[in-house]
């Protein structure tokens, strides 16, 4: 074994579920011994067995999905993002780890966990989740996407079940004004699970935030 050590600042990570998601991709990879990832100083450290895989492995790995590895983002795997094949526009790259929590159960038998799969962002389209094969519409889902049109609720923290209008309430009512403060508002127990219970498989921070800017900025 030829052991060699990997330090990377990885972008985009901003709670404990992030980390996970990232380590969790790693686990994907064969020759991979040990890592670190830390989402509060955007740092990861892998041992990897350089005999097996490459540090370029690593980062286009890394890279493939939300994260991106600082200095490293021209470094991609060999992924083609197919088209959805209802409104042929590219999606994104989805865990696996999300159906579970997010589809109706006639309708995870349909989904090849041994696959990528993917979720579109189209608002206008009625597609959830597509891979090459299939395709997961909006009527399949537990929960509602709240980026799709005719959503009735705008759910902006999906492990903790809380909406734009939630955010507006403590905003105006009791002027909590950052993630914490909101979610513990309504929350006894916070849950950060995002890589298993938000549709994208992706932290909602940022989306928060802009929920809480639009609200405070009026």
């Amino acid at each position: 074994m030829s052991l060699k050590i990997l330090e990377l600042k990885i972008e985009g990570m901003t709670c404990p579920s992030c980390s996970a998601a990232v380590e969790r991709c790693l686990d994907e990879l064969e020759g991979i011994q040990e890592k670190i990832v830390d989402h509060h100083t955007d740092s990861g450290k892998i041992a990897f067995d350089e005999s097996i895989i490459s540090e370029e492995e690593i980062i286009a790995k890394i890279n493939e999905g939300h994260y991106k590895v600082a200095g490293f983002e021209n470094i991609e795997n060999a992924l083609v993002i197919p088209e959805c094949p209802e409104c042929a526009k590219s999606g994104q790259l989805v865990p696996n780890t999300v159906f579970q929590s997010n589809l109706k159960t006639e309708s995870l038998r349909k989904i090849n966990l041994g696959t990528k799969n993917f979720i579109c962002f189209n608002p206008d389209c009625k597609i959830a989740y597509y891979n090459e094969e299939i395709k997961i519409d909006l009527s399949e889902l537990k929960r509602e996407l709240w980026f799709k049109k005719g959503s009735k609720r705008k759910i902006i923290c999906y492990c903790n079940n809380i909406d734009s209008e939630q955010i507006k309430e403590a905003i105006l009512n009791h002027q909590l004004t950052t993630w914490e403060e909101i979610t513990s508002h309504y929350r006894s127990k916070v849950l950060e699970k995002c890589e298993i219970i938000n549709p994208t498989g992706y932290c909602c921070r940022a989306n928060f935030k802009k929920e809480i800017d639009k609200f405070t900025n009026q």
